[in-house]
């Protein structure tokens, strides 16, 4: 339970930000720091058996197989040495980072979406690196791109744009992903990301593997910033110091090196891998560092050094070979170390002379000595200097690319290129060194040092690589099981300043000599870098050429429906399902079966006869209310066929669905005129045409398609298994709150949103003049028309209320169930409004959605309960009091809730007030202001021919509102 108690705690801390912050503000940095020390702790606490090769593991059934595919989704957690490392590292640096953000923030300024998207951001991190079952690790992944999203975006409008493309490339890499694992999974026939990985398919389908490594590979560059995903890394630096120094220099960059150290163990000696991973890695980590001494603000500086050594460790990991994946997990951590700090360093910087612009900083060194030692060690760490942990970690990886499986010849060019990025790694380093401290033009006598407890957090990882270098050989057991676990063979790694003269420590001699000439030449040669012209587009010009092609494309398409006319949106959906219906009816090769017996009956023509009468005269009335009704009949006739066919449930559903949105129509088309407009002959004999080619395609479909097979498969498992699993004789009830209750949920989630989307649009939209005679003065003959209704409405509605109750309770076994015993009680909220002589909300303005809300929370709450049995909304059954309870029947009153809170929604905004912010009871000045103004009706247009009538203007005379 420690997996599980780790990750709840990162979870406790995403709800106890807001509450800390409340509480002592931006110090909520301590607390929340003193959670993940918490948490590290209890993972440190199960090391041993861990580094020995034991995983802990964790898992409870998320979405069980009830059709016997074999395949269960887990919500599944393993922490073996590789997920260990990655996760201390997160929870380290996270806690550290926090311990920064408690000074450097300010205060009361939005650090309560701070600290709680990064909290979430921690956990989801966690959960991606422990994560061992593929969606799982997919949720993660995407719950790391929309935290990372969020806390680039808040930091306003500088990094709008920088959000936006990190959004767009990272989701890239999700979509990559799930291609990946889906395949992944199917082929190896389960979810386990353990399972997947010792799967034999493998090396059984090589062309298989090798697409997956591509799609995995991609997903990696996505994240951690490769070529040609490089440019959204350095435009995310907008984001605050402590956003910088944890997502882009221990995490989210981090996030794609962990998942191709986690597939290096079926793709170590695929070449397709090695050759792409090799040659993108160490591509951009050339350019990238060439990029970095073009730049003169020290944290776009920072951010390209950091994709140039993800490059390196990509390029590492692309040979293959257990000692090179143990090397890049060294850099990894060393990069970790003195990145991290130097981003908060630079954050002390900006913080006390206000600006990270070399061209405008001073001679620092006095003025702020201990930052300036701070940085200098973290730099020489980056520049692989000696005697720091970064000059053992890059030996590491020049040793490991001597054994790159690409060929002698090959292998001399990547140490040549791997030279070359050293070079520019110890310009860029002496860049950041000496043109923030020395260089700068600026006078900074106003300067002074930055408090302790800003400085000291921000230089603490990067002071850790000189200390560490000392006891090197207290990591060469973790890191070696940590290489294992990548690898799937043992790896050995023996972590020392001297192995001797060798090739790697002759680059490395080199390297320095060049470094330090390019330093004493340093004005010219950053000068020439800095005004050179290199790259010519970049990709945030790529990107942005790409958006406005797809936007110009959409457009395009868009102007194919982009008319409020109901005939350019239905014309050629209409033909081209004629056409597929002529194709499907001429073409020699399709042979139907024959009609089973049985299914055809007189009585079928009286549905047919209600239809067809109601769909003649829908065609041939111009009055907007005789075509409100005999929509209403259209489904009356439909509701009668389906009750025909044996299928009460439905029957009633749509029965009542009928009655409730011809009601609604009602409200609507009182805003409008009488009759709908004229249109031309020609117009109309050319529609006349269309509409009866959608009815033969229509005809010729149902004929052709239906009845001419037994039941399904999968229908006769729900009739015959149905009602043992379950306890219910109800298959259409049991089906939905049972076996596709997940699909319930989503469409519930969709009625919520509709609920709220009716509350927004019809609040904020203007009011135009009611159609003649659909606006009786509140106190006039609308009293009187009133009376019988009211009386009625006593005895009716405590009726329907009974009836919805018995109708909700009986569900399981008879026809009804919660969406039926709604749509009952939705009735009689409808019987009480039109019961009323004026428009009124039947409810409190808020009441709706709260029932929305509560029913959607009660539902996901019957999933819940389901986890205690194995699987989310899995049903639990038990008898009491005599009588069989299901835990379905709690996602049935969430349905319930959902649907009257539509329902209501639909009449208080339809119904309940006359214009945007304005209450009912603001119109009570009739009773003392006497009679209304006569109110001018809305007669209909003069023929034309357009298909739609321009609406009013609500700003003219013509749109004075008034009462119902």
């Amino acid at each position: 339970m420690s997996l599980l108690f780790v990750v709840a705690l990162a979870v406790i801390s995403v709800i106890f930000a807001p509450i800390s912050v409340k509480v002592i503000d931006r110090k909520a940095g301590w607390p929340l720091a003193a959670i993940f020390a918490v948490a590290a702790y209890f993972l440190v606490r199960e090391a041993g058996p861990i580094l020995d090769g034991q995983a802990l593991t964790w898992d409870v059934t998320w979405v069980r197989d009830v059709l016997g595919t074999g395949i269960d989704v887990n919500f599944a957690l393993r922490a073996d040495a590789l997920s260990l490392f990655f996760a201390l590292l997160a929870l380290v640096i996270g806690a550290v980072v926090f311990i920064y953000s408690a000074e450097y923030l300010p205060r009361k300024k939005g650090n309560i979406s701070f600290y709680t998207i990064m909290t979430a951001f921690t956990a989801a991190i966690l959960l991606l690196v422990l994560a061992d079952d593929v969606f799982v690790l997919f949720v993660a992944w995407e719950l790391v791109s929309l935290a990372s999203f969020m806390l680039i975006a808040r930091s306003g409008s500088s990094g709008e744009s920088g959000s936006i493309r990190t959004l767009i490339l990272t989701f890239f890499g999700g979509l990559t992903l799930l291609t990946a694992v889906a395949i992944a999974a199917v082929q190896a026939e389960t979810t386990s990301l353990d399972g997947i990985l010792h799967s034999t398919f493998w090396a059984d389908k090589p062309v298989v593997t090798a697409v997956i490594a591509v799609l995995i590979a991609i997903s990696a560059f996505t994240k951690s910033a490769q070529f040609p995903f490089h440019f959204w890394l350095p435009e995310a630096m907008a984001a605050a110091t402590p956003v910088s120094a944890f997502l882009h220099a221990a995490a989210v960059v981090k996030a794609g090196i962990y998942l191709l150290l986690r597939f290096s163990i079926v793709f170590h000696d695929v070449a397709v891998w090695n050759w792409l991973l090799i040659i993108i890695g160490m591509g951009t980590a050339i350019m990238s560092a060439y990029f970095a001494v073009q730049k003169t603000d020290l944290k776009k500086l920072t951010a390209y050094s950091t994709v140039s050594h993800l490059g390196w460790i990509v390029a590492t990991i692309g040979v293959g070979t257990p000692f090179a994946l143990g090397a890049a997990i060294v850099h990894t951590l060393s990069h970790a170390l003195f990145k991290s700090s130097l981003f908060m360093l630079i954050g002390v910087i900006d913080h006390q002379t206000g600006t990270r612009d070399i061209r405008r900083l001073g001679f620092l060194v006095k003025k702020m000595p201990f930052t300036f030692v701070s940085v200098l060690i973290g730099a020489l760490s980056m520049a692989a200097v000696p005697p720091l942990l970064g000059f053992v970690s890059k030996e590491g990886m020049l040793t490991a690319f001597l054994d790159a499986p690409i060929g002698n010849s090959y292998v001399v060019l990547l140490l040549v290129g791997a030279a070359i990025g050293a070079v520019l790694t110890f310009t860029y380093s002496a860049k950041l060194v000496l043109g923030a401290f020395v260089d700068g033009p600026r006078n900074m006598s106003h300067v002074k040092e930055a408090p302790v407890s800003l400085w000291l957090p921000a230089a603490l990882p990067g002071l850790m690589s000189l200390p560490l270098v000392l006891v090197l050989s207290l990591f060469d057991a973790p890191l070696s099981a940590a290489a294992t676990s990548a690898a799937g063979e043992s790896a050995h790694l023996h972590l020392a300043l001297w192995h001797g003269v060798n090739t790697p420590l002759l680059i490395s001699l080199g390297v320095l000599a060049a470094g330090v000439l390019g330093v004493i030449f340093r004005k010219e040669l950053w000068k020439i870098a800095e005004t050179s012209p290199f790259p010519i587009a970049t990709g945030n010009d790529t990107l942005s050429m790409l958006v406005y092609r797809a936007n110009l494309l959409g457009k395009t398409f868009g102007r194919m429906a982009d008319s409020m006319s109901p005939r350019r949106h239905l014309v050629s959906l209409i033909v081209l399902l004629w056409a597929l219906a002529a194709f499907a009816t001429l073409h020699p090769s399709i042979q139907l079966a024959p009609k089973q017996p049985g299914i055809d009956h007189w009585v079928d023509l009286i549905p047919l006869a209600i239809i067809g009468l109601s769909v003649f005269g829908l065609v041939t009335t111009r009055n907007r209310l005789s075509a409100a009704v005999l929509v209403g009949t259209v489904g009356v006739g439909v509701s009668f066929q389906m009750l025909l066919l044996g299928a009460p449930d439905v029957a009633l559903t749509q029965f009542l669905v009928e009655g409730l949105v011809v009601v609604i129509i009602m409200m609507v088309i009182r805003h409008q005129p009488n009759k709908f407009k004229r249109i031309k002959h020609s117009r109309r004999r050319s529609t006349v045409l269309v509409s009866v080619l959608a009815a033969f395609a229509a005809f010729m479909a149902v004929w052709g398609l239906l009845g001419r097979h037994e039941r399904s498969e999968l229908a006769m498992w729900y009739l015959n298994e149905g009602p043992e699993i379950t306890s219910g004789a109800n298959v259409v009830n049991t089906i939905l709150v049972e076996f596709r209750a997940l699909d319930t949920l989503g469409e519930l989630s969709v009625l919520g949103m509709a609920a709220v989307v009716i509350g927004a649009v019809v609040a904020s939209m203007p009011r135009h003049p009611f159609a003649k005679g659909t606006h009786p003065r509140p106190f006039g003959q609308s009293q009187l028309n009133s009376i019988p209704l009211r009386m009625l409405v006593k005895v009716l509605v405590p009726a329907l209320c009974f009836l919805s109750f018995i109708v909700f309770m009986r569900g399981h076994n008879d026809p009804g169930g919660g969406f039926i015993a709604a749509l009952i009680a939705g009735a009689a909220l409808m019987y009480l409004y039109l019961s009323k002589a004026r428009d009124g909300r039947i409810f409190n303005q808020n009441v709706p959605f709260i029932l929305t809300g509560i029913g959607i929370l009660m539902a996901v709450f019957s999933g819940v309960l389901g986890l205690t049995h194995g699987s989310f909304l899995y049903a639990i059954h038990f008898n009491f009091a005599g009588q069989h309870w299901t835990t379905s029947m709690i996602f049935d009153l969430g349905v319930y809730l959902a649907v009257l809170g539509m329902v209501s929604m639909a009449i208080n905004g339809l119904g309940g007030y006359l214009r945007p912010g304005s209450d009912i009871k603001d119109l009570d000045y009739a009773r003392q202001s006497g009679p209304l103004p006569a109110t001018p009706a809305v007669e209909p247009e003069p023929d034309g021919d357009e298909d739609w009538p321009e609406p009013m203007n609500p700003a003219s005379g013509n749109s004075k509102e008034v009462t119902r």
